[in-house]
C-alpha cells in the first residue's frame, strides 16, 4: 500500500505548513484578549459540528480500535446518518482537516495544549478513513484498526521527525508487536517525505528561523549561532561630529589606526561614515572641503546592523554588499560601534575550536 504511505507523509507536511501559517495568523493579533475571543469563538464552531473534537481525541480512537466505525458521528449533527458509509467517511476526513486547525488554533492563541497528542488522533482519523474507504470500494478488505494504528505512527514520525518514536511508541501502547514491520516502513517513508518537503520539524523550525539551532549537520550556522554580536562589536574608532571640519580634527585623523571615521551627533545617533582616503585627499589639498562640516562630507554606509540581528544575517548583509565592516546601531539609531569581518572570522575561529573539543 504505497499510497497509503504517500498520503501519510503528505499530509504530515500539509500539517507542518499550515502550522506556520495558522502562526503567521495569530502574530498579526497583539492583544493577548483579541487572540481568546478569536480562538475561543473558532474553536467553539469546530467543536458545535465535529463534537469529537472536544477533549484530546484518544476516546474516539479507541472506539474506531474496538470496531466502532461511526463513533466520529456519533452526538453530532448527522447522528441520523451514522449508519450511512459515505456520510461516515465524509465527516471523518472533514473532522481530520478540522482537528489540524483547531489544535494549531489553540497552540498559537496562548491556549494550553501542544501537537504530539493532536498528531496521534489525526494520524489514526487517517488511517481509519483510508482504509473505511478502501472497504467501500469492495475491491479488498482492509484491516481497519491496524491502519488506524499505522496512521497514528506515521504521522508522529513525520510531524515530530521522530520515526523511532513512532514506531515503539504505537507498538508499546497498543501492544501490536506483529505490526512491527509494517509500522516500521510508515514511520520510514513517513518520515523521509516530510524530511524532504520540511528541513526541520514542527519543534525545531522556530529555533531554525531564529538561527538558534543548533545541529553538527549545518557547522557554519551552529557556530554562527553561538556568536553573540555584542561581543565582537569593536570601538576603538574617531568619532567625528557634524558641526566639525577636517581642518578641526586633523590630528586625530592622522593618527587614527583606522580608515573609517562616524559621524554621529552629540546625543549618539548616527549620521554616516567618512573613509581616510577622502579625509587625506581633502587634508593634502587634492580635494575641496578642508571646512566643510563633516555632516556635509558624511556618506550612507551600504548598510547597517542591528545590535539584535542574529550573526547569520549579519554576515548575509556583509557578503550581499561586499564589504568588510559596517556600523552597529541600537534600535533608536544611536551608534555603538562597527562590526568586521576580521573579527567575526577570529570569534569563529576560536568557537569552532571549543565547538571540535566538545564533539570529539
Amino acid at each position: 500500500m504505497f499510497y497509503w504511505q504517500l498520503i501519510v507523509g503528505v499530509y504530515t507536511i500539509y500539517f507542518s505548513k499550515l502550522s506556520q501559517t495558522i502562526k503567521s495568523w495569530f502574530s498579526r493579533i497583539h492583544s493577548p484578549y483579541i487572540k481568546v475571543w478569536v480562538s475561543g469563538v473558532l474553536l467553539g464552531i469546530f467543536i458545535f459540528i465535529f463534537p469529537a473534537l472536544y477533549g484530546e481525541g484518544y476516546l474516539t480512537i479507541q472506539q474506531l480500535l474496538d470496531g466502532h466505525f461511526n463513533a466520529v458521528v456519533k452526538n453530532s449533527l448527522f447522528s441520523d446518518f451514522k449508519n450511512v458509509t459515505w456520510v461516515v467517511l465524509a465527516y471523518t476526513v472533514l473532522t481530520l482537516f478540522a482537528k489540524s486547525f483547531a489544535s494549531l488554533i489553540t497552540v498559537n492563541s496562548g491556549g494550553n495544549g501542544g501537537v504530539f497528542g493532536p498528531s496521534l488522533v489525526m494520524g489514526g482519523l487517517l488511517g481509519f478513513a483510508f482504509a473505511y474507504g478502501v472497504n467501500m470500494t469492495g475491491i479488498i478488505q482492509l484491516n481497519v484498526p491496524n491502519f488506524v494504528m499505522a496512521g497514528m505512527a506515521g504521522a508522529l514520525s513525520g510531524i515530530m521527525h521522530a520515526p523511532l518514536t513512532g514506531l515503539f511508541l504505537i507498538a508499546e501502547v497498543t501492544g501490536s508487536y506483529a505490526l512491527m514491520v509494517p509500522l516500521m516502513i510508515v514511520c520510514s517513508i513517513s518520515y523521509l517525505i516530510n524530511r524532504y518537503g520540511m528541513k526541520h520539524s514542527i519543534y525545531t523550525k522556530v529555533l531554525a528561523d531564529s538561527g538558534d539551532l543548533i545541529s553538527y549537520e549545518d557547522k557554519d550556522r551552529t557556530v554562527l549561532s553561538m556568536m553573540k554580536l555584542r561581543y565582537v562589536i569593536e570601538h576603538n574608532f574617531v568619532v567625528l561630529y557634524p558641526e566639525e571640519t577636517p581642518n578641526m580634527r586633523k590630528t586625530d585623523i592622522i593618527h587614527s589606526k583606522r580608515n573609517i571615521f562616524p559621524v554621529v551627533d552629540r546625543k549618539g545617533k548616527f549620521l554616516g561614515i567618512i573613509y581616510s582616503e577622502r579625509l587625506f585627499s581633502i587634508l593634502l589639498g587634492e580635494e575641496k572641503g578642508a571646512d566643510l562640516p563633516f555632516e556635509v562630507l558624511a556618506q550612507k554606509p551600504n548598510d547597517t546592523v542591528l545590535l539584535d540581528e542574529n550573526m547569520e544575517v549579519v554576515m548575509q548583509k556583509m557578503n550581499r554588499d561586499d564589504v568588510w565592516i559596517l556600523p552597529v546601531l541600537d534600535k533608536d539609531g544611536t551608534y555603538l560601534g562597527f562590526i568586521s569581518k576580521s573579527a567575526v572570522f577570529n570569534k569563529y575561529r576560536a568557537l569552532l575550536m571549543r565547538q571540535s573539543s566538545y564533539l570529539e
